[in-house]
């Protein structure tokens, strides 16, 4: 995953900048008008895109096969592949476990997404599987499953991290987290997904997704689109530490950088 280290930019430069404004914004707001356009739009072929009709699997696995869930899964295979690699040439051992339960961690997430390959093995025998077990987020009782849990945690985390102390970061003085601070870009970005988010519930809503008396695949799954955007943001956020200095220490040191303060992606 060299070229994100080559693509994100370092410094506050004008070029920097620019370049930072398309990646954290300009990218993303594009990616999800498309994506909106192609669902909400009215057009079966292109809704078909997002979130495919597939009549030997079962309604749940469809929309693993549309252009949404393929982009997430490409951004969490490219997030474990920045922290893998990060985890086998960083020299330190603190780094190395740092980075290999970052990876690990996003293996994980990668594989329950997919259903650890249920879904594709189906697609490829054309018939459904009954199992009562495919991935651990859909363990539970109706909306108090396990995936209620965790993005009710990611939210809070995603919140605190990416919004709250981006903001708080010229009082931040203790290296562990300061050298993990999120560039102050992360802040706008989420909150552009809350507001894509927002306005993918609001079109649904207004029955925007229904053609010809048909709702769209994604009904009841219109989080989706929050998640593309999360995973897009997470990996650029990958790419930032990855080429970060990490220092694992409590104490603030007297030479420690700011190159979090001025709001650039420190790479």
């Amino acid at each position: 995953m060299r070229f994100l280290e080559h693509i994100l930019p370092s410094g506050n430069t004008i070029n920097s900048r620019q370049q930072n404004l398309i990646l954290f914004y300009a990218i993303p707001i594009a990616i999800n008008l498309l994506l909106m356009f192609f669902y909400f739009g009215g057009i079966d072929f292109l809704q078909q895109i997002i979130a495919p009709t597939i009549s030997f699997l079962r309604v749940r696995s469809w929309r693993e096969f549309g252009i949404l869930e393929i982009l997430q899964n490409i951004y969490l295979v490219s997030i474990f592949s920045i922290f893998f690699h990060a985890a086998i040439t960083r020299q330190h051992k603190q780094e190395k476990i740092f980075f290999s339960f970052l990876s690990f961690l996003f293996l994980f997430l990668f594989l329950e997404e997919i259903d650890y390959g249920i879904h594709v093995y189906e697609l490829f025998k054309g018939h459904y599987i009954n199992l009562e077990f495919r991935n651990w987020h859909n363990q539970g009782h109706g909306k108090r499953d396990n995936a209620h849990f965790l993005k009710l945690a990611v939210d809070i985390i995603t919140v605190f991290w990416f919004i709250i102390l981006p903001l708080l970061s010229n009082k931040i003085k203790i290296p562990i987290i300061k050298c993990l601070l999120p560039s102050r870009y992360f802040v706008a970005g989420f909150i552009l997904t809350f507001l894509f988010s927002k306005t993918a519930h609001f079109l649904e809503g207004h029955e925007l997704s229904i053609i010809n008396g048909v709702g769209g695949n994604l009904s009841g799954n219109i989080s989706e689109f929050r998640e593309q955007n999360t995973y897009y943001y997470y990996l650029l956020y990958a790419a930032q530490i990855a080429k970060s200095t990490l220092h694992f220490s409590f104490k603030q040191q007297p030479s420690e950088s700011t190159q979090n303060r001025n709001g650039n992606v420190s790479l």
